[in-house]
């Protein structure tokens, strides 16, 4: 199969499943899905899209609704969409959705949280979310709406953990959303040294929901600020950053009409002379409160784990949350650090096929989350990983005392364990 994510990609798969329908649930039912978990892909940048002689259900072939309702402003997304062809379809009506910083996830982007640089003024996409279909790991099939005041408990109970933690209960093949006018945006993207980092996370901590920070630390250290402030403000909050010992290059500064014209993130290390065979990854995210005074001796020893990395594309990088999210109600979710300021994720990578140096980058991996791990001490469950040692621990600090109930629920809705495990 072909998937955006290389080590997914290169798994030798039992075969796919392209179709949700009454096959579907009387495999499930009557629990002929062997081996187990089931694999689900939805935009396919996920490792565990894949698995080595797992199956694999392609909601790509055919969850493709996408259906906007101009009275309501939802719209309605089948999951074999990417977040793309979400702002594609949105485009047309001059609206928009919070994306993160790629438009190549699927659905597993909404469900396990959503941030966006935009999360600051809009909050989380899990937010966003008015209905959800699907099917549970039971071979049911549901259709669950956001509660409201009257909503019983067990409808309560079943929406927080769809929101957040989906994948382990049901596969979700169509959600409902709200949308948000379109809006211009500017956007700071720039090269900067260890230092210039403290000092704009320390001043971002202060900075109204309107514009936020996100950067990436590899060979060298680049931010990326959002903003839908005029450009001429975003530059008058870069000089108070700076103070003058940096010189803001207006070239740096993209005005785009939305979302959709994002400028790319990423940060590239990979060199074709080098490194003949495919980059292999895996990523943990986390997260934190403010890092305020603290900021200085965090960035000091990131900048010596940077030096120690047994790849080029090992890397450390975060995105601001806090402003709108500071006002949600944490209870209504799985994602129970929504009142978080920081989701830093670091990245573990190799050559395909380099077995010592995929050890020593999940070494680097812990070594920085051991660092990191005292300023912020939750985890963000945007990716799966069951085949990992510290699953268990990672589940335990990204759901904490909801983590029994959410169990509870999966030997209800997925008792045969044909989703991956909690």
């Amino acid at each position: 199969m072909n998937f955006p994510n290389s080590l997914a990609e290169d798994c030798e798969i039992a075969g796919s499943l392209t179709t949700v329908d009454k096959t579907l649930q009387k495999l499930l039912k009557e629990q002929q899905i062997n081996p187990r978990p089931l694999m689900v892909c939805s935009g396919g940048t996920s490792t565990r899209c894949a698995m080595e002689g797992h199956w694999t259900l392609d909601l790509r072939k055919c969850c493709q609704e996408l259906v906007f309702n101009p009275q309501e402003a939802v719209i309605e997304l089948g999951a074999g969409h990417t977040m793309k062809t979400l702002l594609k379809e949105l485009l047309l009506y001059h609206r928009s959705f919070p994306i993160g910083l790629s438009d190549q996830t699927g659905m597993g982007y909404i469900l396990t949280g959503g941030i966006s640089p935009l999360s600051r003024s809009q909050g989380i996409a899990v937010d966003q979310i008015l209905e959800i279909n699907g099917i549970w790991g039971s071979g049911q099939n549901f259709v669950i709406s956001r509660p409201n005041v009257t909503a019983s408990y067990l409808e309560k109970r079943q929406w927080k953990a769809l929101s957040g933690a989906a994948p382990y209960l049901g596969i979700i093949t169509k959600i409902k959303l709200k949308t948000f006018p379109i809006k211009p945006l500017c956007v700071w993207k720039s090269e900067v040294n260890k230092e210039e980092l403290s000092e704009i996370i320390q001043h971002a901590e202060q900075w109204p929901f309107s514009i936020s920070l996100q950067w990436t630390w590899g060979e060298i250290i680049t931010t990326y600020v959002v903003s839908t402030n005029p450009k001429d403000e975003l530059i008058n909050t870069l000089k108070k950053v700076f103070k003058g010992f940096k010189e803001i290059n207006q070239e740096e500064i993209y005005e785009i009409s939305g979302l959709h014209q994002l400028p790319s993130f990423s940060q590239t290390n990979f060199e074709p002379n080098k490194y003949k065979n495919r980059i292999h990854s895996e990523v943990l995210g986390l997260l934190g409160p403010e890092w305020r005074g603290s900021c200085n001796e965090i960035i000091t020893s990131l900048s010596q784990l940077i030096k120690e990395r047994p790849h080029p594309n090992c890397q450390i990088s975060s995105q601001q949350l806090g402003g709108f999210n500071h006002h949600s109600k944490e209870s209504s979710y799985s994602f129970i650090d929504i009142n978080s300021m920081w989701k830093p994720w670091i990245t573990a990578s190799w050559t395909r096929r380099d077995f010592r140096t995929r050890k020593e980058s999940f070494l680097w991996l812990e070594k920085v989350w051991d660092t990191l791990k005292p300023h912020c001490p939750g985890v963000h469950m945007a990716q799966m990983h069951q085949h990992l040692d510290w699953h268990e621990r990672e589940l335990e600090l990204a759901f904490g005392d909801w983590l029994p109930k959410l169990q509870e629920l999966k030997t209800i809705y997925d008792p045969n364990g044909l989703l991956p495990p909690l």
